[in-house]
């Protein structure tokens, strides 16, 4: 018996194979085969200048450039990797006449312990087109509110050019190229560096992963100045037709328009004014409207904050005149000395030619005028010929103007040098004109 089976070679071959069949059953069974899907495994483009140098530019297609890889293997290594083990290209070179170029995937890890890895992609669809580059203009602009009572002045770019090279159907969509300052609360000014944004036709940012920019960004200083509320003055040249007359003041809409500008200089401005030559009204005889850019007539180094343009309204109006006779008496004396006394030396009644419209004449009457004379000159007596200050209600006008003669004394009256004064100027010499003409100006109608 033990001869039998130390001397049977045969039993001993298939023991050999039977264990070896029972260790491959429990490794098996221990560490089976497996498999497992990698979502997401991104594939590089390589040897893009088999395209660039033909001047043209490829872009992936329905996102066909993100893959899923299927990895079959010892569950021990399977479960072991990850998406990241596992590099995924494309090389341009071997792009095909329908656009398809070749995936081929590549295990960073455990290359010979893996039976397979495969894709269920086999190709990147591109769509190849021709390169464009271009010159755009860099704009700055602010986004954000100041803090109350500021606004934003000047912004100054670092650098005002960027170039831009990418396909010609996204090249062909870019309007403006822009670096947006935030400027929310701010009243100090700004220099920051801010990142360029490129928009389309529609103000729509566009997506510039597949576009070289020359810059990325630039430097922008923001100016931050104060504000301020002024009124819109105006005034006109020329004269109308004759019989019309400008009536009133120019009438602005709006009235008032905000400005900004540093302090220093803001502090000195109370009012925008336009120069009288923007509004011309030579020979016209009808009112009339008229659009102004105010930004055309601001004062240097200030900025307008309000819309720039403003409606002027000019009142031009047939023009008709009234005479009214006012009492001599009935003018007021101001800025006489306390020690002088006055006398008109005639007390024909003043005639004073009123114009103004047919309307606005009908109810004017003496007592809505103002006549006065000012003697603030007069330093010694004498005779003097005095100009009349007339006021008048608005809208109303007298063109020419009036005089007075008065005679100018201290203490008692002389009437005998008074009447030979008035003499040697032409007035009346005789004893009635002394009794009656010559009359105090200071005491009314009672004589001397």
């Amino acid at each position: 018996m033990k001869k039998w089976i130390t001397n049977n070679t045969g039993l001993k071959v298939v023991s050999i194979v039977f264990a070896l069949m029972l260790w491959l059953i429990v490794v098996n069974i221990d560490n089976p085969t497996t498999k497992r899907e990698f979502t997401n495994v991104q594939v590089e483009l390589t040897n893009e200048n088999a395209i660039t140098d033909k001047e043209k530019v490829c872009s992936v297609i329905d996102n066909s450039n993100v893959i899923t890889i299927t990895v079959r293997g010892p569950r021990n290594v399977v479960e072991s990797l990850s998406a990241s083990d596992f590099k995924a290209t494309a090389d341009l070179r071997e792009l095909t006449e329908f656009e398809f170029v070749p995936i081929e995937i590549q295990p960073l890890r455990y290359k010979d312990k893996l039976t397979s890895v495969e894709s269920r992609t086999k190709n990147v669809k591109v769509n190849i087109e021709e390169l464009s580059v271009k010159q755009f203009a860099i704009r700055a602009s602010v986004v954000g509110t100041p803090a109350e009572g500021y606004a934003v002045g000047k912004k100054i770019l670092s650098q005002n050019i960027v170039k831009i090279n990418g396909p010609v159907s996204i090249m062909s969509t870019i309007n403006r190229v822009v670096a947006e300052v935030n400027v929310s609360d701010m009243s100090s000014d700004i220099s920051t560096p801010v990142s360029l944004t490129v928009y389309d036709g529609n103000d729509r940012p566009i997506d510039i992963s597949r576009l070289k920019l020359s810059v990325d960004s630039v430097n922008v200083n923001v100016e931050m100045l104060k504000t301020k509320e002024v009124p819109i003055r105006a005034g006109t040249v020329g004269t109308p037709t004759e019989g019309y007359r400008v009536l009133g003041d120019v009438v602005c809409a709006p009235e008032t328009v905000v400005i900004a500008a540093k302090e220093k200089v803001l502090s000195g401005i109370n009012e925008i004014r336009i120069p009288d030559e923007a509004i011309d009204v030579t020979d016209l005889s009808e009112s009339f409207e008229k659009i102004i850019d105010i930004s055309e007539h601001l004062p240097e180094d200030v900025t307008l904050i309000s819309e720039p343009e403003f409606l002027a309204t000019v009142s031009i109006e047939k023009m008709e005149s009234k005479e009214l006779l006012y009492p001599i008496t009935s003018i007021s004396i101001e800025n006489l000395a306390d020690k002088y006394k006055t006398i008109y030396t005639n007390f024909d009644p003043l005639k004073i030619l009123v114009w103004g419209t047919k309307e606005k004449l009908q109810d004017l009457e003496n007592a809505d005028m103002t006549v006065m004379l000012d003697l603030s000159n007069i330093e010694e007596p004498g005779n003097y010929t005095v100009p009349v200050l007339i006021n008048l209600p608005e809208g109303y006008t007298v063109f020419d103007e009036y005089t007075v003669e008065i005679h100018v004394y201290e203490g008692t009256l002389d009437y005998s040098e008074i009447a030979a004064q008035a003499a040697n100027t032409g007035g009346a010499t005789d004893k009635k004109t002394e009794n009656s003409t010559y009359k105090n100006s200071n005491e009314g109608n009672s004589e001397e």
